[in-house]
């Protein structure tokens, strides 16, 4: 019997397109996530990609106005993106993921890719930021609630380690981020560390 010879490039093609096809689609998997189309989000200058599963989570706020609808949390991202690109010269929204006050979670930099959010710890981290100032109150109920969903689904899709570590900003560079009401919220986080 004669083995069929199959170029292994061809072979690779092969699976790969079959482990793409079969990817899941990243906002049923995780409820409530808008893509980057939905809020108006422009190309990244560059992508660079970060290992799976990151261990740490840090958290900032965007110290912005507050948003409540989909139509003004979209304002304020593409506000922000422009921002970190044209200014700042990121590639991209520095942000893995936005929480908005509407209680949706908004795509930045996205899964598996390396944020701009916190020098040093940016290719090991997803940056998960708060849209608004919460230096003097906290976020409602529904943003907070939000983010706690969000960061179960990512650890059941394998983006985020299950012993994740998850700090404020504010722990590891000289900011005042994520503001001093959110800050005293993530303290009670099961994944909360004083030492990261």
């Amino acid at each position: 019997m004669v083995t069929p010879c199959f170029p292994s490039f061809l072979l690779l093609l092969s699976i790969s397109k079959m482990v793409y096809s079969t990817s899941p689609d990243w906002p049923e998997v995780c409820e409530g996530i808008k893509m980057r189309k939905d809020w108006g989000g422009r190309i990244p200058v560059a992508v660079d990609y970060a290992i799976v599963p990151v261990k740490y989570v840090i958290v900032h706020h965007t110290v912005t106005p507050e948003c409540e609808t989909e139509s003004s949390c979209a304002i304020t991202i593409r506000g922000i993106q422009d921002f970190h690109m044209d200014t700042l010269e990121f590639h991209d929204v520095g942000y893995n993921f936005l929480v908005g006050g509407d209680g949706n979670i908004y795509e930045g930099a996205s899964w598996h890719k390396v944020g701009a959010h916190t020098r040093g710890y940016n290719s090991r981290s997803m940056g998960l930021a708060f849209i608004g100032n919460f230096s003097s109150k906290k976020p409602s109920v529904k943003q907070l609630e939000a983010a706690k969903k969000f960061l179960n689904c990512a650890v059941e899709l394998g983006e985020l380690d299950r012993n994740y570590t998850l700090f404020g900003a504010r722990q590891v560079s000289a900011t005042a981020s994520p503001g001093n009401q959110l800050f005293s919220e993530i303290k009670t986080w099961k994944h909360f560390t004083e030492s990261p």
